[in-house]
């Protein structure tokens, strides 16, 4: 389904602008689009800084497909890349529909529309015609609201999908709480094609670790979040669902999910210590499962004065709390993960590809910055690509330091954003991606960031001293 142009514009206005956008993207390949939107990085020590690539949309506003830059969008949720680089999301604001920001500079509509299609009585059908999705979930969490697996947009040489969606039902539906799988169907000549694969039975998920159900079979009773993970060492692709503090294992081939972490294997453990308000925690807001098989669970909106990060070893043997909210970001930022670091509204998680073990990426409410937790302590990313440490957010985004991203030109830098978004790790690959959105001054807006070497040794000392 190739929709180019969808919106309120005037239909002479929208022709008009779908011939200059064919006659534009013939003359320009995704390299010079790349090279356009990077920094000058031809000489100096900047050679070798992360490229900053625009990727899509000017505005919060509006629904129209076509070249990126030019396309509109809602306000954007968390989105997900594929193992070719295209990128995926729900908008917020739309009434349910998937959309894809090609690699080749277009932005296209994959399922749904931006209209109401409500509680639609179907459960399998034409991706055009899918019930309305579900806008919720993450703020700076990377990957809830939808999955892309392999290579969704490719039919493989043998006639069957590269890869899959999967996404979740909306508010108000009657179907809240189902998962949808969306996939190029070659039983029906290619075509977008979704279905319930998960959320629509009558048996709650199992809690005990290893026990594995029919997915089709599941109702949940509160609404799960959806990730994926590379594992290591291969990168093999993993999804999850986690919902009431349990994370279960979806393979889609076999039509089951596996429990493979259960709230009992942590909660009442002493080592997790007290909410902001004293009390012990209650199940997680949030969940991400770590390359080598840790577990990380974020404390957030039930204790939004005092979030705090534990991570689950692989094991299920050992729980240990590893970061949190330590103060004000105007009297402390970086530095010990437990006593110095501060967030606005987090730290919440980020994700969705591969990463060195015992390394977590943090992002916050409305803040551009990729935070990272190496030995105990938190870091930012800067636009030279070295990890630094600042100890009050002033610093690290109003100075005179020349490595901030605020430093950076208007448009060539995120500013602030829903979070930050991993891209599929590659093999032989020692750098990657990240996508953030969300960004400029109320504007919906994707950037490529990268590539950005996840495991270098923080620089020291601290800038601007203690």
């Amino acid at each position: 389904m190739n929709r180019y142009c969808r919106s309120v514009v005037p239909l002479p206005l929208a022709l008009a602008l779908v011939a200059g956008w064919a006659s534009s993207f013939l003359q320009t390949s995704a390299e010079e689009v790349l090279a356009e939107e990077t920094q000058d990085t031809t000489s100096g020590p900047e050679a070798a800084w992360p490229k900053v690539v625009h990727l899509a949309f000017n505005n919060c506003d509006g629904y129209l497909d076509g070249p990126a830059r030019e396309a509109l969008a809602p306000v954007g949720k968390p989105c997900s890349v594929d193992e070719d680089g295209n990128v995926f999301f729900v908008s917020a604001e739309a009434d349910g529909s998937i959309r894809v920001i090609l690699k080749e500079g277009l932005c296209r509509t994959v399922a749904g529309d931006n209209r109401w299609q409500g509680s639609l009585d179907v459960e399998e059908g034409p991706a055009a015609f899918i019930p309305h999705l579900q806008r919720q979930g993450g703020i700076g969490n990377p990957v809830t609201t939808i999955v892309a697996v392999g290579r969704p947009l490719q039919i493989l040489p043998n006639g069957q999908p590269g890869g899959y969606l999967l996404t979740r039902g909306g508010h108000g539906t009657g179907k809240d709480n189902w998962i949808y799988k969306v996939w190029r169907n070659p039983d029906k000549g290619g075509r977008w094609w979704f279905k319930v694969v998960m959320g629509n039975g009558k048996t709650a998920p199992p809690t005990e670790v290893g026990q594995s159900v029919p997915a089709k079979e599941v109702r949940f009773r509160q609404l799960p979040l959806l990730f994926r993970t590379q594992r290591l060492p291969e990168g093999r692709m993993e999804v999850y669902a986690f919902s009431e503090g349990a994370i279960w294992r979806y393979d889609d081939a076999a039509g089951t999910l596996t429990c493979v972490l259960s709230p009992k294997d942590y909660l009442g453990k002493p080592e997790l210590g007290l909410t902001g308000d004293g009390k012990p925690p209650g199940n997680p807001d949030r969940a991400l499962v770590g390359p080598d098989g840790s577990f990380y669970l974020a404390w957030y909106q039930g204790s939004y004065s005092k979030p705090f990060v534990a991570r689950v070893y692989p094991d299920r043997q050992k729980v240990e709390r590893i970061a949190q909210n330590s103060g004000s970001v105007d009297k402390m930022f970086d530095g010990d993960a437990l006593s110095q670091a501060a967030f606005f509204g987090g730290p919440l998680l980020a994700g969705g590809g591969i990463w060195p073990p015992d390394i977590v990426f943090f992002g916050a409410v409305d803040d551009s910055a990729l935070r990272r937790l190496k030995d105990g302590r938190v870091s930012t990313l800067c636009k030279d690509g070295e990890w630094r440490e600042f100890p009050r957010k002033g610093l690290a985004y109003h100075s005179n330091h020349p490595y901030t991203h605020r430093e950076c030109a208007p448009d060539r830098a995120p500013r602030w954003g829903r979070g930050w978004s991993l891209v599929p790790w590659k093999k032989g690959d020692q750098t990657g991606y990240y996508v953030v959105f969300y960004t400029g001054e109320g504007e919906q807006r994707f950037w490529l960031v990268g590539p950005v070497d996840f495991g270098k040794p923080t620089v020291g000392p601290r800038v601007g001293g203690n």
